[in-house]
């Protein structure tokens, strides 16, 4: 990253500050904005399909559920105080339960609602629940927007600061309202469209917030070439470069 955007220090992006700047300093090396934007997520988690609740099944990972909100209860004493609600669609209902943030989410959550879940079922005792899901209330914006969720390494130490991977995630959505602009094109256009990549800016753009799989395949293409194609021209500049070596006599 060549441009001066990009070298400014991290701690000047919005939701940053010189705390958390510390924490990403020295627990993942990310110093400015070109470190972060190069802080590429480790998987993705579908959030571009909705499983109807009779789907579920143990060995799923996350899934992303729609229905409506038929009743909410506090359960047990003390620290060992829950919430647990249970929530319907057309196909069956399934319970959703928390243990930590409890009196946030008994007053946000609302009785004869529709919300859209996102979590991991679990079966226990012959049914099945979800812990701690995230939870949106059902509009016709949020069934439009499906997308895959990026999931960036942190630390025990980034967590117990609350930057987890949603803070990054939401430190990458403000730096790249920027960054766009400061995104030139690094392959002549007779490379890209020899090989019918998308551009360098939406690689970028579609690395961390893909629309979906196939945008996430482009990107990732197009960065892995990139890679490959300067790190090559590297080697034959190092190899053109370098002297001939010559015997004793000169041949």
């Amino acid at each position: 990253m060549s441009s001066g955007f990009f070298h400014t220090k991290i701690e000047f992006l919005k939701g940053v500050g010189p705390q958390r700047a510390t924490l990403l300093q020295t627990e993942l090396g990310i110093f400015t904005y070109g470190d972060l934007i190069q802080h590429y997520p480790f998987r993705y988690m579908d959030r571009t399909q909705f499983h109807a609740i009779a789907e579920l099944t143990e060995d799923m990972q996350y899934v992303q559920i729609k229905g409506r909100i038929l009743e909410k209860n506090l359960l047990g004493e003390g620290r060992k105080q829950r919430l647990s609600a249970i929530i319907r669609d057309a196909s069956g209902e399934i319970e959703l339960v928390w243990f930590k943030g409890v009196k946030f989410m008994t007053g946000q959550l609302k009785v004869n609602h529709e919300y859209i879940a996102f979590g991991k079922p679990s079966l226990f005792n012959g049914r099945f629940n979800m812990a701690h899901p995230e939870l949106e209330e059902l509009s016709e914006v949020k069934l439009e927007q499906t997308y895959l969720q990026p999931v960036y390494h942190t630390s025990e130490k980034l967590k117990n600061h609350r930057v987890d991977s949603k803070a990054i995630s939401r430190m990458m959505q403000e730096l790249l309202k920027q960054a766009p602009t400061h995104l030139p094109e690094t392959l002549t256009p007779e490379l890209v469209d020899q090989y019918r990549m998308v551009s360098k800016r939406e690689a970028m753009l579609q690395i961390h917030f893909p629309k979906n799989w196939d945008t996430l395949a482009a990107a990732r293409f197009r960065l892995k070439f990139e890679e490959l194609f300067y790190t090559q021209l590297k080697l034959l500049r190092t190899a053109t470069k370098t002297p001939r070596r010559t015997g004793r006599a000169g041949i």
